[in-house]
Order: structure tokens, then C-alpha cells, then sequence
């Protein structure tokens, strides 16, 4: 009869995936803050269209909606069960995959809070509930306006490598690092 070390036990217990809350939250926002950016770089080409009006309301009211969803999912990943990194990935490439992730949180909440800030009216959520801006200084709205196209050109590139990275892993490096998230 074999027996099992500790260690081997405990690794063969560890989950292959994440939970569902983490991957709710995960397509959930990713969905939101891909259709936003979309639709917000989108929104020049409406200007003087009846369409204008729908799309922004609804461009601010997802973007409202995907701010707690956000820090939701940021302060999850704290209390969450832990997924290992594949073993045949090396601490440095896991060191830098932590600081992508940690650095795309940052750009997601810079792009969401500038977003925000950067409103010179309120605007009815989803149609339903007023939403007035919170400051009304046009220099300061127009300053974060700025920090809010920065940002989303970031998170655009960052989203661009995160993607780049899932393939290369997925289909280069045959690591099934994308069913840790499906």
C-alpha cells in the first residue's frame, strides 16, 4: 500500500479552477468594461444623433454599476480559495503575472473613478434613479477627463496583454490556463 506525503495530499486538493463567485465577477465585469470603452470611444460618432442620449445614459449607468462589482472582486480575491499558478511556471514569470493583475486593478479603478469625476451633469441610472455629478469645477470635470481617456487607452492595452498572455499560455505553452477561469 502507498502512502501519501502531506504535501502531495494537499496538492492534489488544491482547486484546478476558481470559484464561481471569482469567475461571476470576472466575465461580469470584463463584459462591462469592454462594452463601455467600446461604447464611450464610440460616443464622438452619436454626437447630434438621437441615439447620442440612450447610449451615454447607458454607457454611465454600467459604469456606475461595475464599480462595486469591482472592488468586490478585488476584495474577494483576499478571502477566496487560492488556485496554484501552473507548477512548471517559474517564480519570476509568477512574480510578474502578480503585478500584471495587480496593475490591471489599478488602471480598471483610475479609468471607473476618473470616469466618475470627470461628469459635468448627473445623469438617471439605468433610467431609473438620479445620479448628480459630484464636482462642479470645469476645470477639474475636464482634468479628469483627461485621466479617464488615459486610462482607458490603458486598461485597452492591458486588457490587449492579458489576452496575449491567456493565448500564449493556452495555445504556445499548452498550459490549460484558461479553465482556471471557465
Amino acid at each position: 500500500m502507498t502512502t501519501i506525503t502531506p504535501d502531495i495530499a494537499t496538492l492534489l486538493k488544491q482547486p484546478t479552477r476558481y470559484d464561481l463567485l471569482t469567475r461571476g465577477l470576472h466575465w461580469f465585469a470584463a463584459g462591462i468594461i469592454s462594452y463601455t470603452m467600446i461604447a464611450g470611444y464610440s460616443l464622438q460618432f452619436l454626437i447630434d444623433t438621437p441615439y447620442f442620449h440612450f447610449f451615454s445614459v447607458l454607457n454611465m449607468s454600467l459604469g456606475t454599476l461595475v464599480i462595486p462589482v469591482t472592488i468586490a472582486r478585488y476584495l474577494w480575491k483576499f478571502f477566496r480559495p487560492s488556485v496554484p499558478y501552473p507548477a512548471d511556471l517559474s517564480r519570476p514569470k509568477k512574480n510578474l503575472a502578480h503585478f500584471a493583475h495587480e496593475m490591471f486593478y489599478l488602471v480598471i479603478f483610475i479609468m471607473l473613478i476618473s470616469g466618475v469625476l470627470m461628469l459635468t451633469h448627473g445623469f438617471t441610472f439605468f433610467w431609473l434613479i438620479d445620479i448628480p455629478h459630484p464636482l462642479d469645477n470645469p476645470e477639474v470635470n475636464a482634468f479628469f477627463f483627461e485621466v479617464h481617456r488615459i486610462a482607458c487607452a490603458a486598461v485597452a492595452l492591458t486588457l490587449g496583454l492579458h489576452v496575449a498572455a491567456v493565448v500564449k499560455h493556452q495555445i504556445i505553452d499548452k498550459r490549460n490556463i484558461l479553465g482556471r477561469m471557465l
